[in-house]
């Protein structure tokens, strides 16, 4: 009997092929559907992405102060 890879990371590549085969390529609205939601789902991970934000500074500046901003060289 031969064992067939039938994990998680298989049905989401089957899914994914079988959208784009069937529905993309072939016209079924179902699997167009399909092919939709995964890449709403795929967009949304990527928009509403979390994790380390980046460090924010605000200071509201006076009249006659100014901001300087510079890159200072780490080889100096």
């Amino acid at each position: 009997m031969a064992s067939f890879p039938l994990g998680p990371s298989y049905v989401k590549r089957t899914i994914r092929h079988n959208s784009v085969r069937r529905g993309l390529l072939g016209g079924s609205r179902f699997w167009l559907g399909v092919f939709v939601v995964l890449r709403l789902a795929l967009w949304s991970g990527k928009v509403t992405k979390r994790g380390e934000k980046p460090i924010r500074f605000s200071e509201a500046l006076k009249p006659g102060e100014s901001l300087v901003i510079r890159h200072i060289d780490p080889a100096e």
